[in-house]
């Protein structure tokens, strides 16, 4: 009977404030638990020193054996060539787990192409942001003409945690046939979260920012997001302004008036869906492109990889080229970035199509005709 069960209480900490509770010792509880798997991290990540030889930066190149992570291959060092930055890529098979993780460690940025769903290529990824402690994803959606997109002038910057929550990939057994999973939470990362938000926020000279939370029926967890939400807000009353929104209301908006939104921040547990929604909006994932950062690394990938999208079997050019953007943004890069960017856009309204907006168009060709767009752009300025 219900009634006569009783489960051993796991070990309980107050958080900042009491408004969290979470594992103080995972080792703790183990003991009364069929099975405990992942891992909560608690300590810096080790930084190593930059890995810039010669004035070229190494990124690593995560790639695979399937089409889309061959193509991916091809695309970004093709474009890397083409815009002459001194950035130089390692490659790296994902089936290399380790020697994947070294990597990024080392050279502090990488690109990651290869689009493998399968459980075991999700626990990589979830891994890989705890251990390099990736505690914020970035994604920018916007709408091109003639590229599905039915709203004009949306323009959306998605800033959202990372790797709390769903990231930690705890379950255990408190009796048999009893699975619980936990979601761990605290407050010190939401406000870690929350003023890298702020100030990329601001960088990007967006004016307010939305956070889409569901206090209501989450009262601890959401709640402790939007009252640190509320208290480093006030270091940015003068440039931002905060708005607090339901899901739900998110979600109508988002359906029917996308253009309201400038800056979306969001926990994990809604992240994935937001982004989502957002770029089946603009014209599709395969258009935009995402990056998973922290304080020290960050990993670059077109949307539809990060979304773990499979409805495509080859992978956009247009994602790819987003993607060299943010990367060249990050190293520094700002003028090349933006060069390439320009000529993306030129090639759009050119009326060069992949297929999948209506073209006839192969991204190969498109690809070939922003590189020779930016060759024709560098003789010019020479």
């Amino acid at each position: 009977m219900l009634g006569s069960l009783k489960v051993q209480p796991l070990p309980l900490v107050k958080m900042t404030q009491g408004l969290i509770r979470h594992l103080s010792d995972i080792n703790s509880f183990s003991l009364n638990a069929n099975f405990v798997k992942g891992s909560v991290r608690v300590e810096p990540v080790s930084l190593m020193p930059a890995s810039k030889y010669g004035g070229v930066d190494m990124v690593t190149l995560l790639t695979g054996t399937t089409l889309i992570g061959q193509q991916g291959s091809k695309y970004v060092q093709a474009m890397l060539q083409s815009s002459r930055v001194p950035v130089e890529v390692q490659v790296i098979d994902p089936l290399e787990t380790d020697d994947f993780y070294n990597s990024v460690l080392r050279n502090r940025s990488a690109v990651h192409v290869e689009n493998v769903v399968d459980a075991e290529a999700k626990k990589k990824s979830m891994k890989l942001c705890n251990d390099l402690d990736l505690y914020m994803f970035k994604c920018r959606v916007r709408s091109f003409p003639g590229f599905n997109c039915r709203f004009p002038d949306v323009n959306i910057r998605i800033i959202a945690q990372n790797n709390m929550g769903v990231y930690s990939d705890l379950e255990y057994s408190p009796v048999k046939g009893v699975v619980e999973a936990i979601s761990v939470s605290t407050q010190e990362g939401n406000e870690k979260y929350l003023r890298k938000a702020f100030a990329t926020a601001v960088k990007a000279n967006r004016k307010r920012v939305t956070l889409i939370h569901k206090s209501t029926e989450w009262p601890i967890t959401d709640g402790a997001m939007v009252s640190a939400a509320k208290e480093i807000h006030k270091d940015y009353e003068h440039c931002l302004e905060l708005e607090l929104m339901n899901v739900e209301d998110c979600i109508g908006r988002l359906i029917t008036h996308p253009q309201e939104f400038d800056c979306i921040f969001s926990s994990d547990r809604y992240a994935t869906m937001i982004a989502t929604m957002c770029s089946g909006i603009c014209g599709g994932a395969n258009l935009f492109s995402a990056v998973e950062i922290g304080d020290f690394h960050a990993v670059f990938k077109p949307l539809q990889v990060k979304l773990s999208l499979t409805n495509y079997p080859i992978l956009s050019p247009y994602g790819i080229v987003n993607t060299i953007v943010d990367l060249f943004d990050h190293l520094g890069y700002t003028e090349c970035g933006d060069a390439l960017w320009e000529q993306m856009l030129r090639t759009m309204e050119s009326g060069i199509k992949t297929k999948d907006f209506g073209g006839e168009d192969s991204g190969e060709y498109v690809i070939c005709n922003i590189i020779n767009r930016l060759r024709c752009r560098g003789f010019q300025n020479n």
